[in-house]
């Protein structure tokens, strides 16, 4: 697997350096005789409550990782993924992810005081077409004063990249569960314009809750970059306090890439519109 050099970015490591690191993939509708009305329920009706809401007969995914097939790795790091500190690749007792099993459900698990790890798998996903991105995480310690937009508090409590193909600095959307920032903030790494953050989660208020994410990432890398993206060649996650150096601790499950269902009412075929 090609070098990951994304971590110098926020590192402000020399960004000519470089490592080997290792990595790691319904439409369905046929009416009938059914009302309009009925159609629109049904293509409506959500998962169960814990999983995000979206029209499954319209939804095409394609899954990344569930950490389901790691039952024999449990507090290990899962050995499909790569891990890199600053432009080196982690060394082994610097590596603080470890699969965990909880009720029968395999995740990953980061805890760490003072040290940022970045855990990458490969992805190779083009946006243009799975456009959105779903993933559960779930904090239980935040950085104490983590701020991303200062350099020197620049910690999250926990962070989900895109690092997209190109450059030796390549683009990422990072989605981070803040300490400080409010929910909603957009900004830039205080190490590099190529790393755009986008605060999803911010605060204590739903530490120990698991917490389902969806975004549209095709349409936040047009917002923030401008132009097409090119393949999200990594999923990358770091829960980190080496400027705070205070404890952290989050998990992380379910990634997943997601081709948006269209409108409700353009699934609706014509005549079934014309229906009383």
């Amino acid at each position: 697997m090609p070098l990951l050099t994304w971590f110098r970015s926020i590192s402000g490591e020399d960004p000519t350096r470089t490592s080997e690191v290792p990595a790691k993939e319904l439409r369905h509708r046929r009416p009938g005789c059914l009302s309009a009305g009925l159609l629109i329920l049904m293509l409506c009706t959500s998962v169960h409550a814990d999983e995000p809401v979206h029209a499954p007969s319209g939804d095409s995914a394609r899954v990344l990782e569930t950490f389901d097939a790691y039952s024999n790795q449990v507090g290990e790091f899962p050995n499909t993924w790569g891990a890199q500190s600053g432009w080196r690749r982690a060394k082994e007792e610097d590596i603080y992810y470890a699969l965990e099993s909880e009720d029968g459900n395999i995740f990953l698990r980061a805890q760490t005081t003072g040290k940022a790890v970045n855990a990458a798998t490969g992805a190779n996903v083009n946006l243009r077409i799975y456009n959105r991105f779903r993933w559960r995480w779930r904090a239980f310690s935040l950085p104490v004063g983590g701020n991303e937009e200062d350099k020197k508090l620049s910690d999250s409590g926990a962070a989900v990249r895109l690092v997209f193909h190109g450059g030796i600095i390549p683009k990422m959307l990072t989605y981070v569960w803040s300490a400080t920032l409010p929910a909603g903030t957009e900004t830039v790494s205080p190490n590099t314009d190529k790393v755009k953050i986008i605060v999803l989660e911010s605060g204590s208020s739903k530490l120990g809750e698991w917490v389902w994410e969806e975004v549209d990432a095709y349409g936040d890398y047009k917002r923030l970059y401008g132009g097409e993206p090119r393949l999200v060649k990594y999923v990358a996650v770091i829960t980190d306090s080496d400027n705070t150096n205070t404890f952290v601790m989050a998990d992380y499950d379910d990634f997943s890439f997601v081709k948006a269902p269209p409108d409700t009412l353009e699934m609706v075929p014509d005549f079934l519109e014309t229906q009383p």
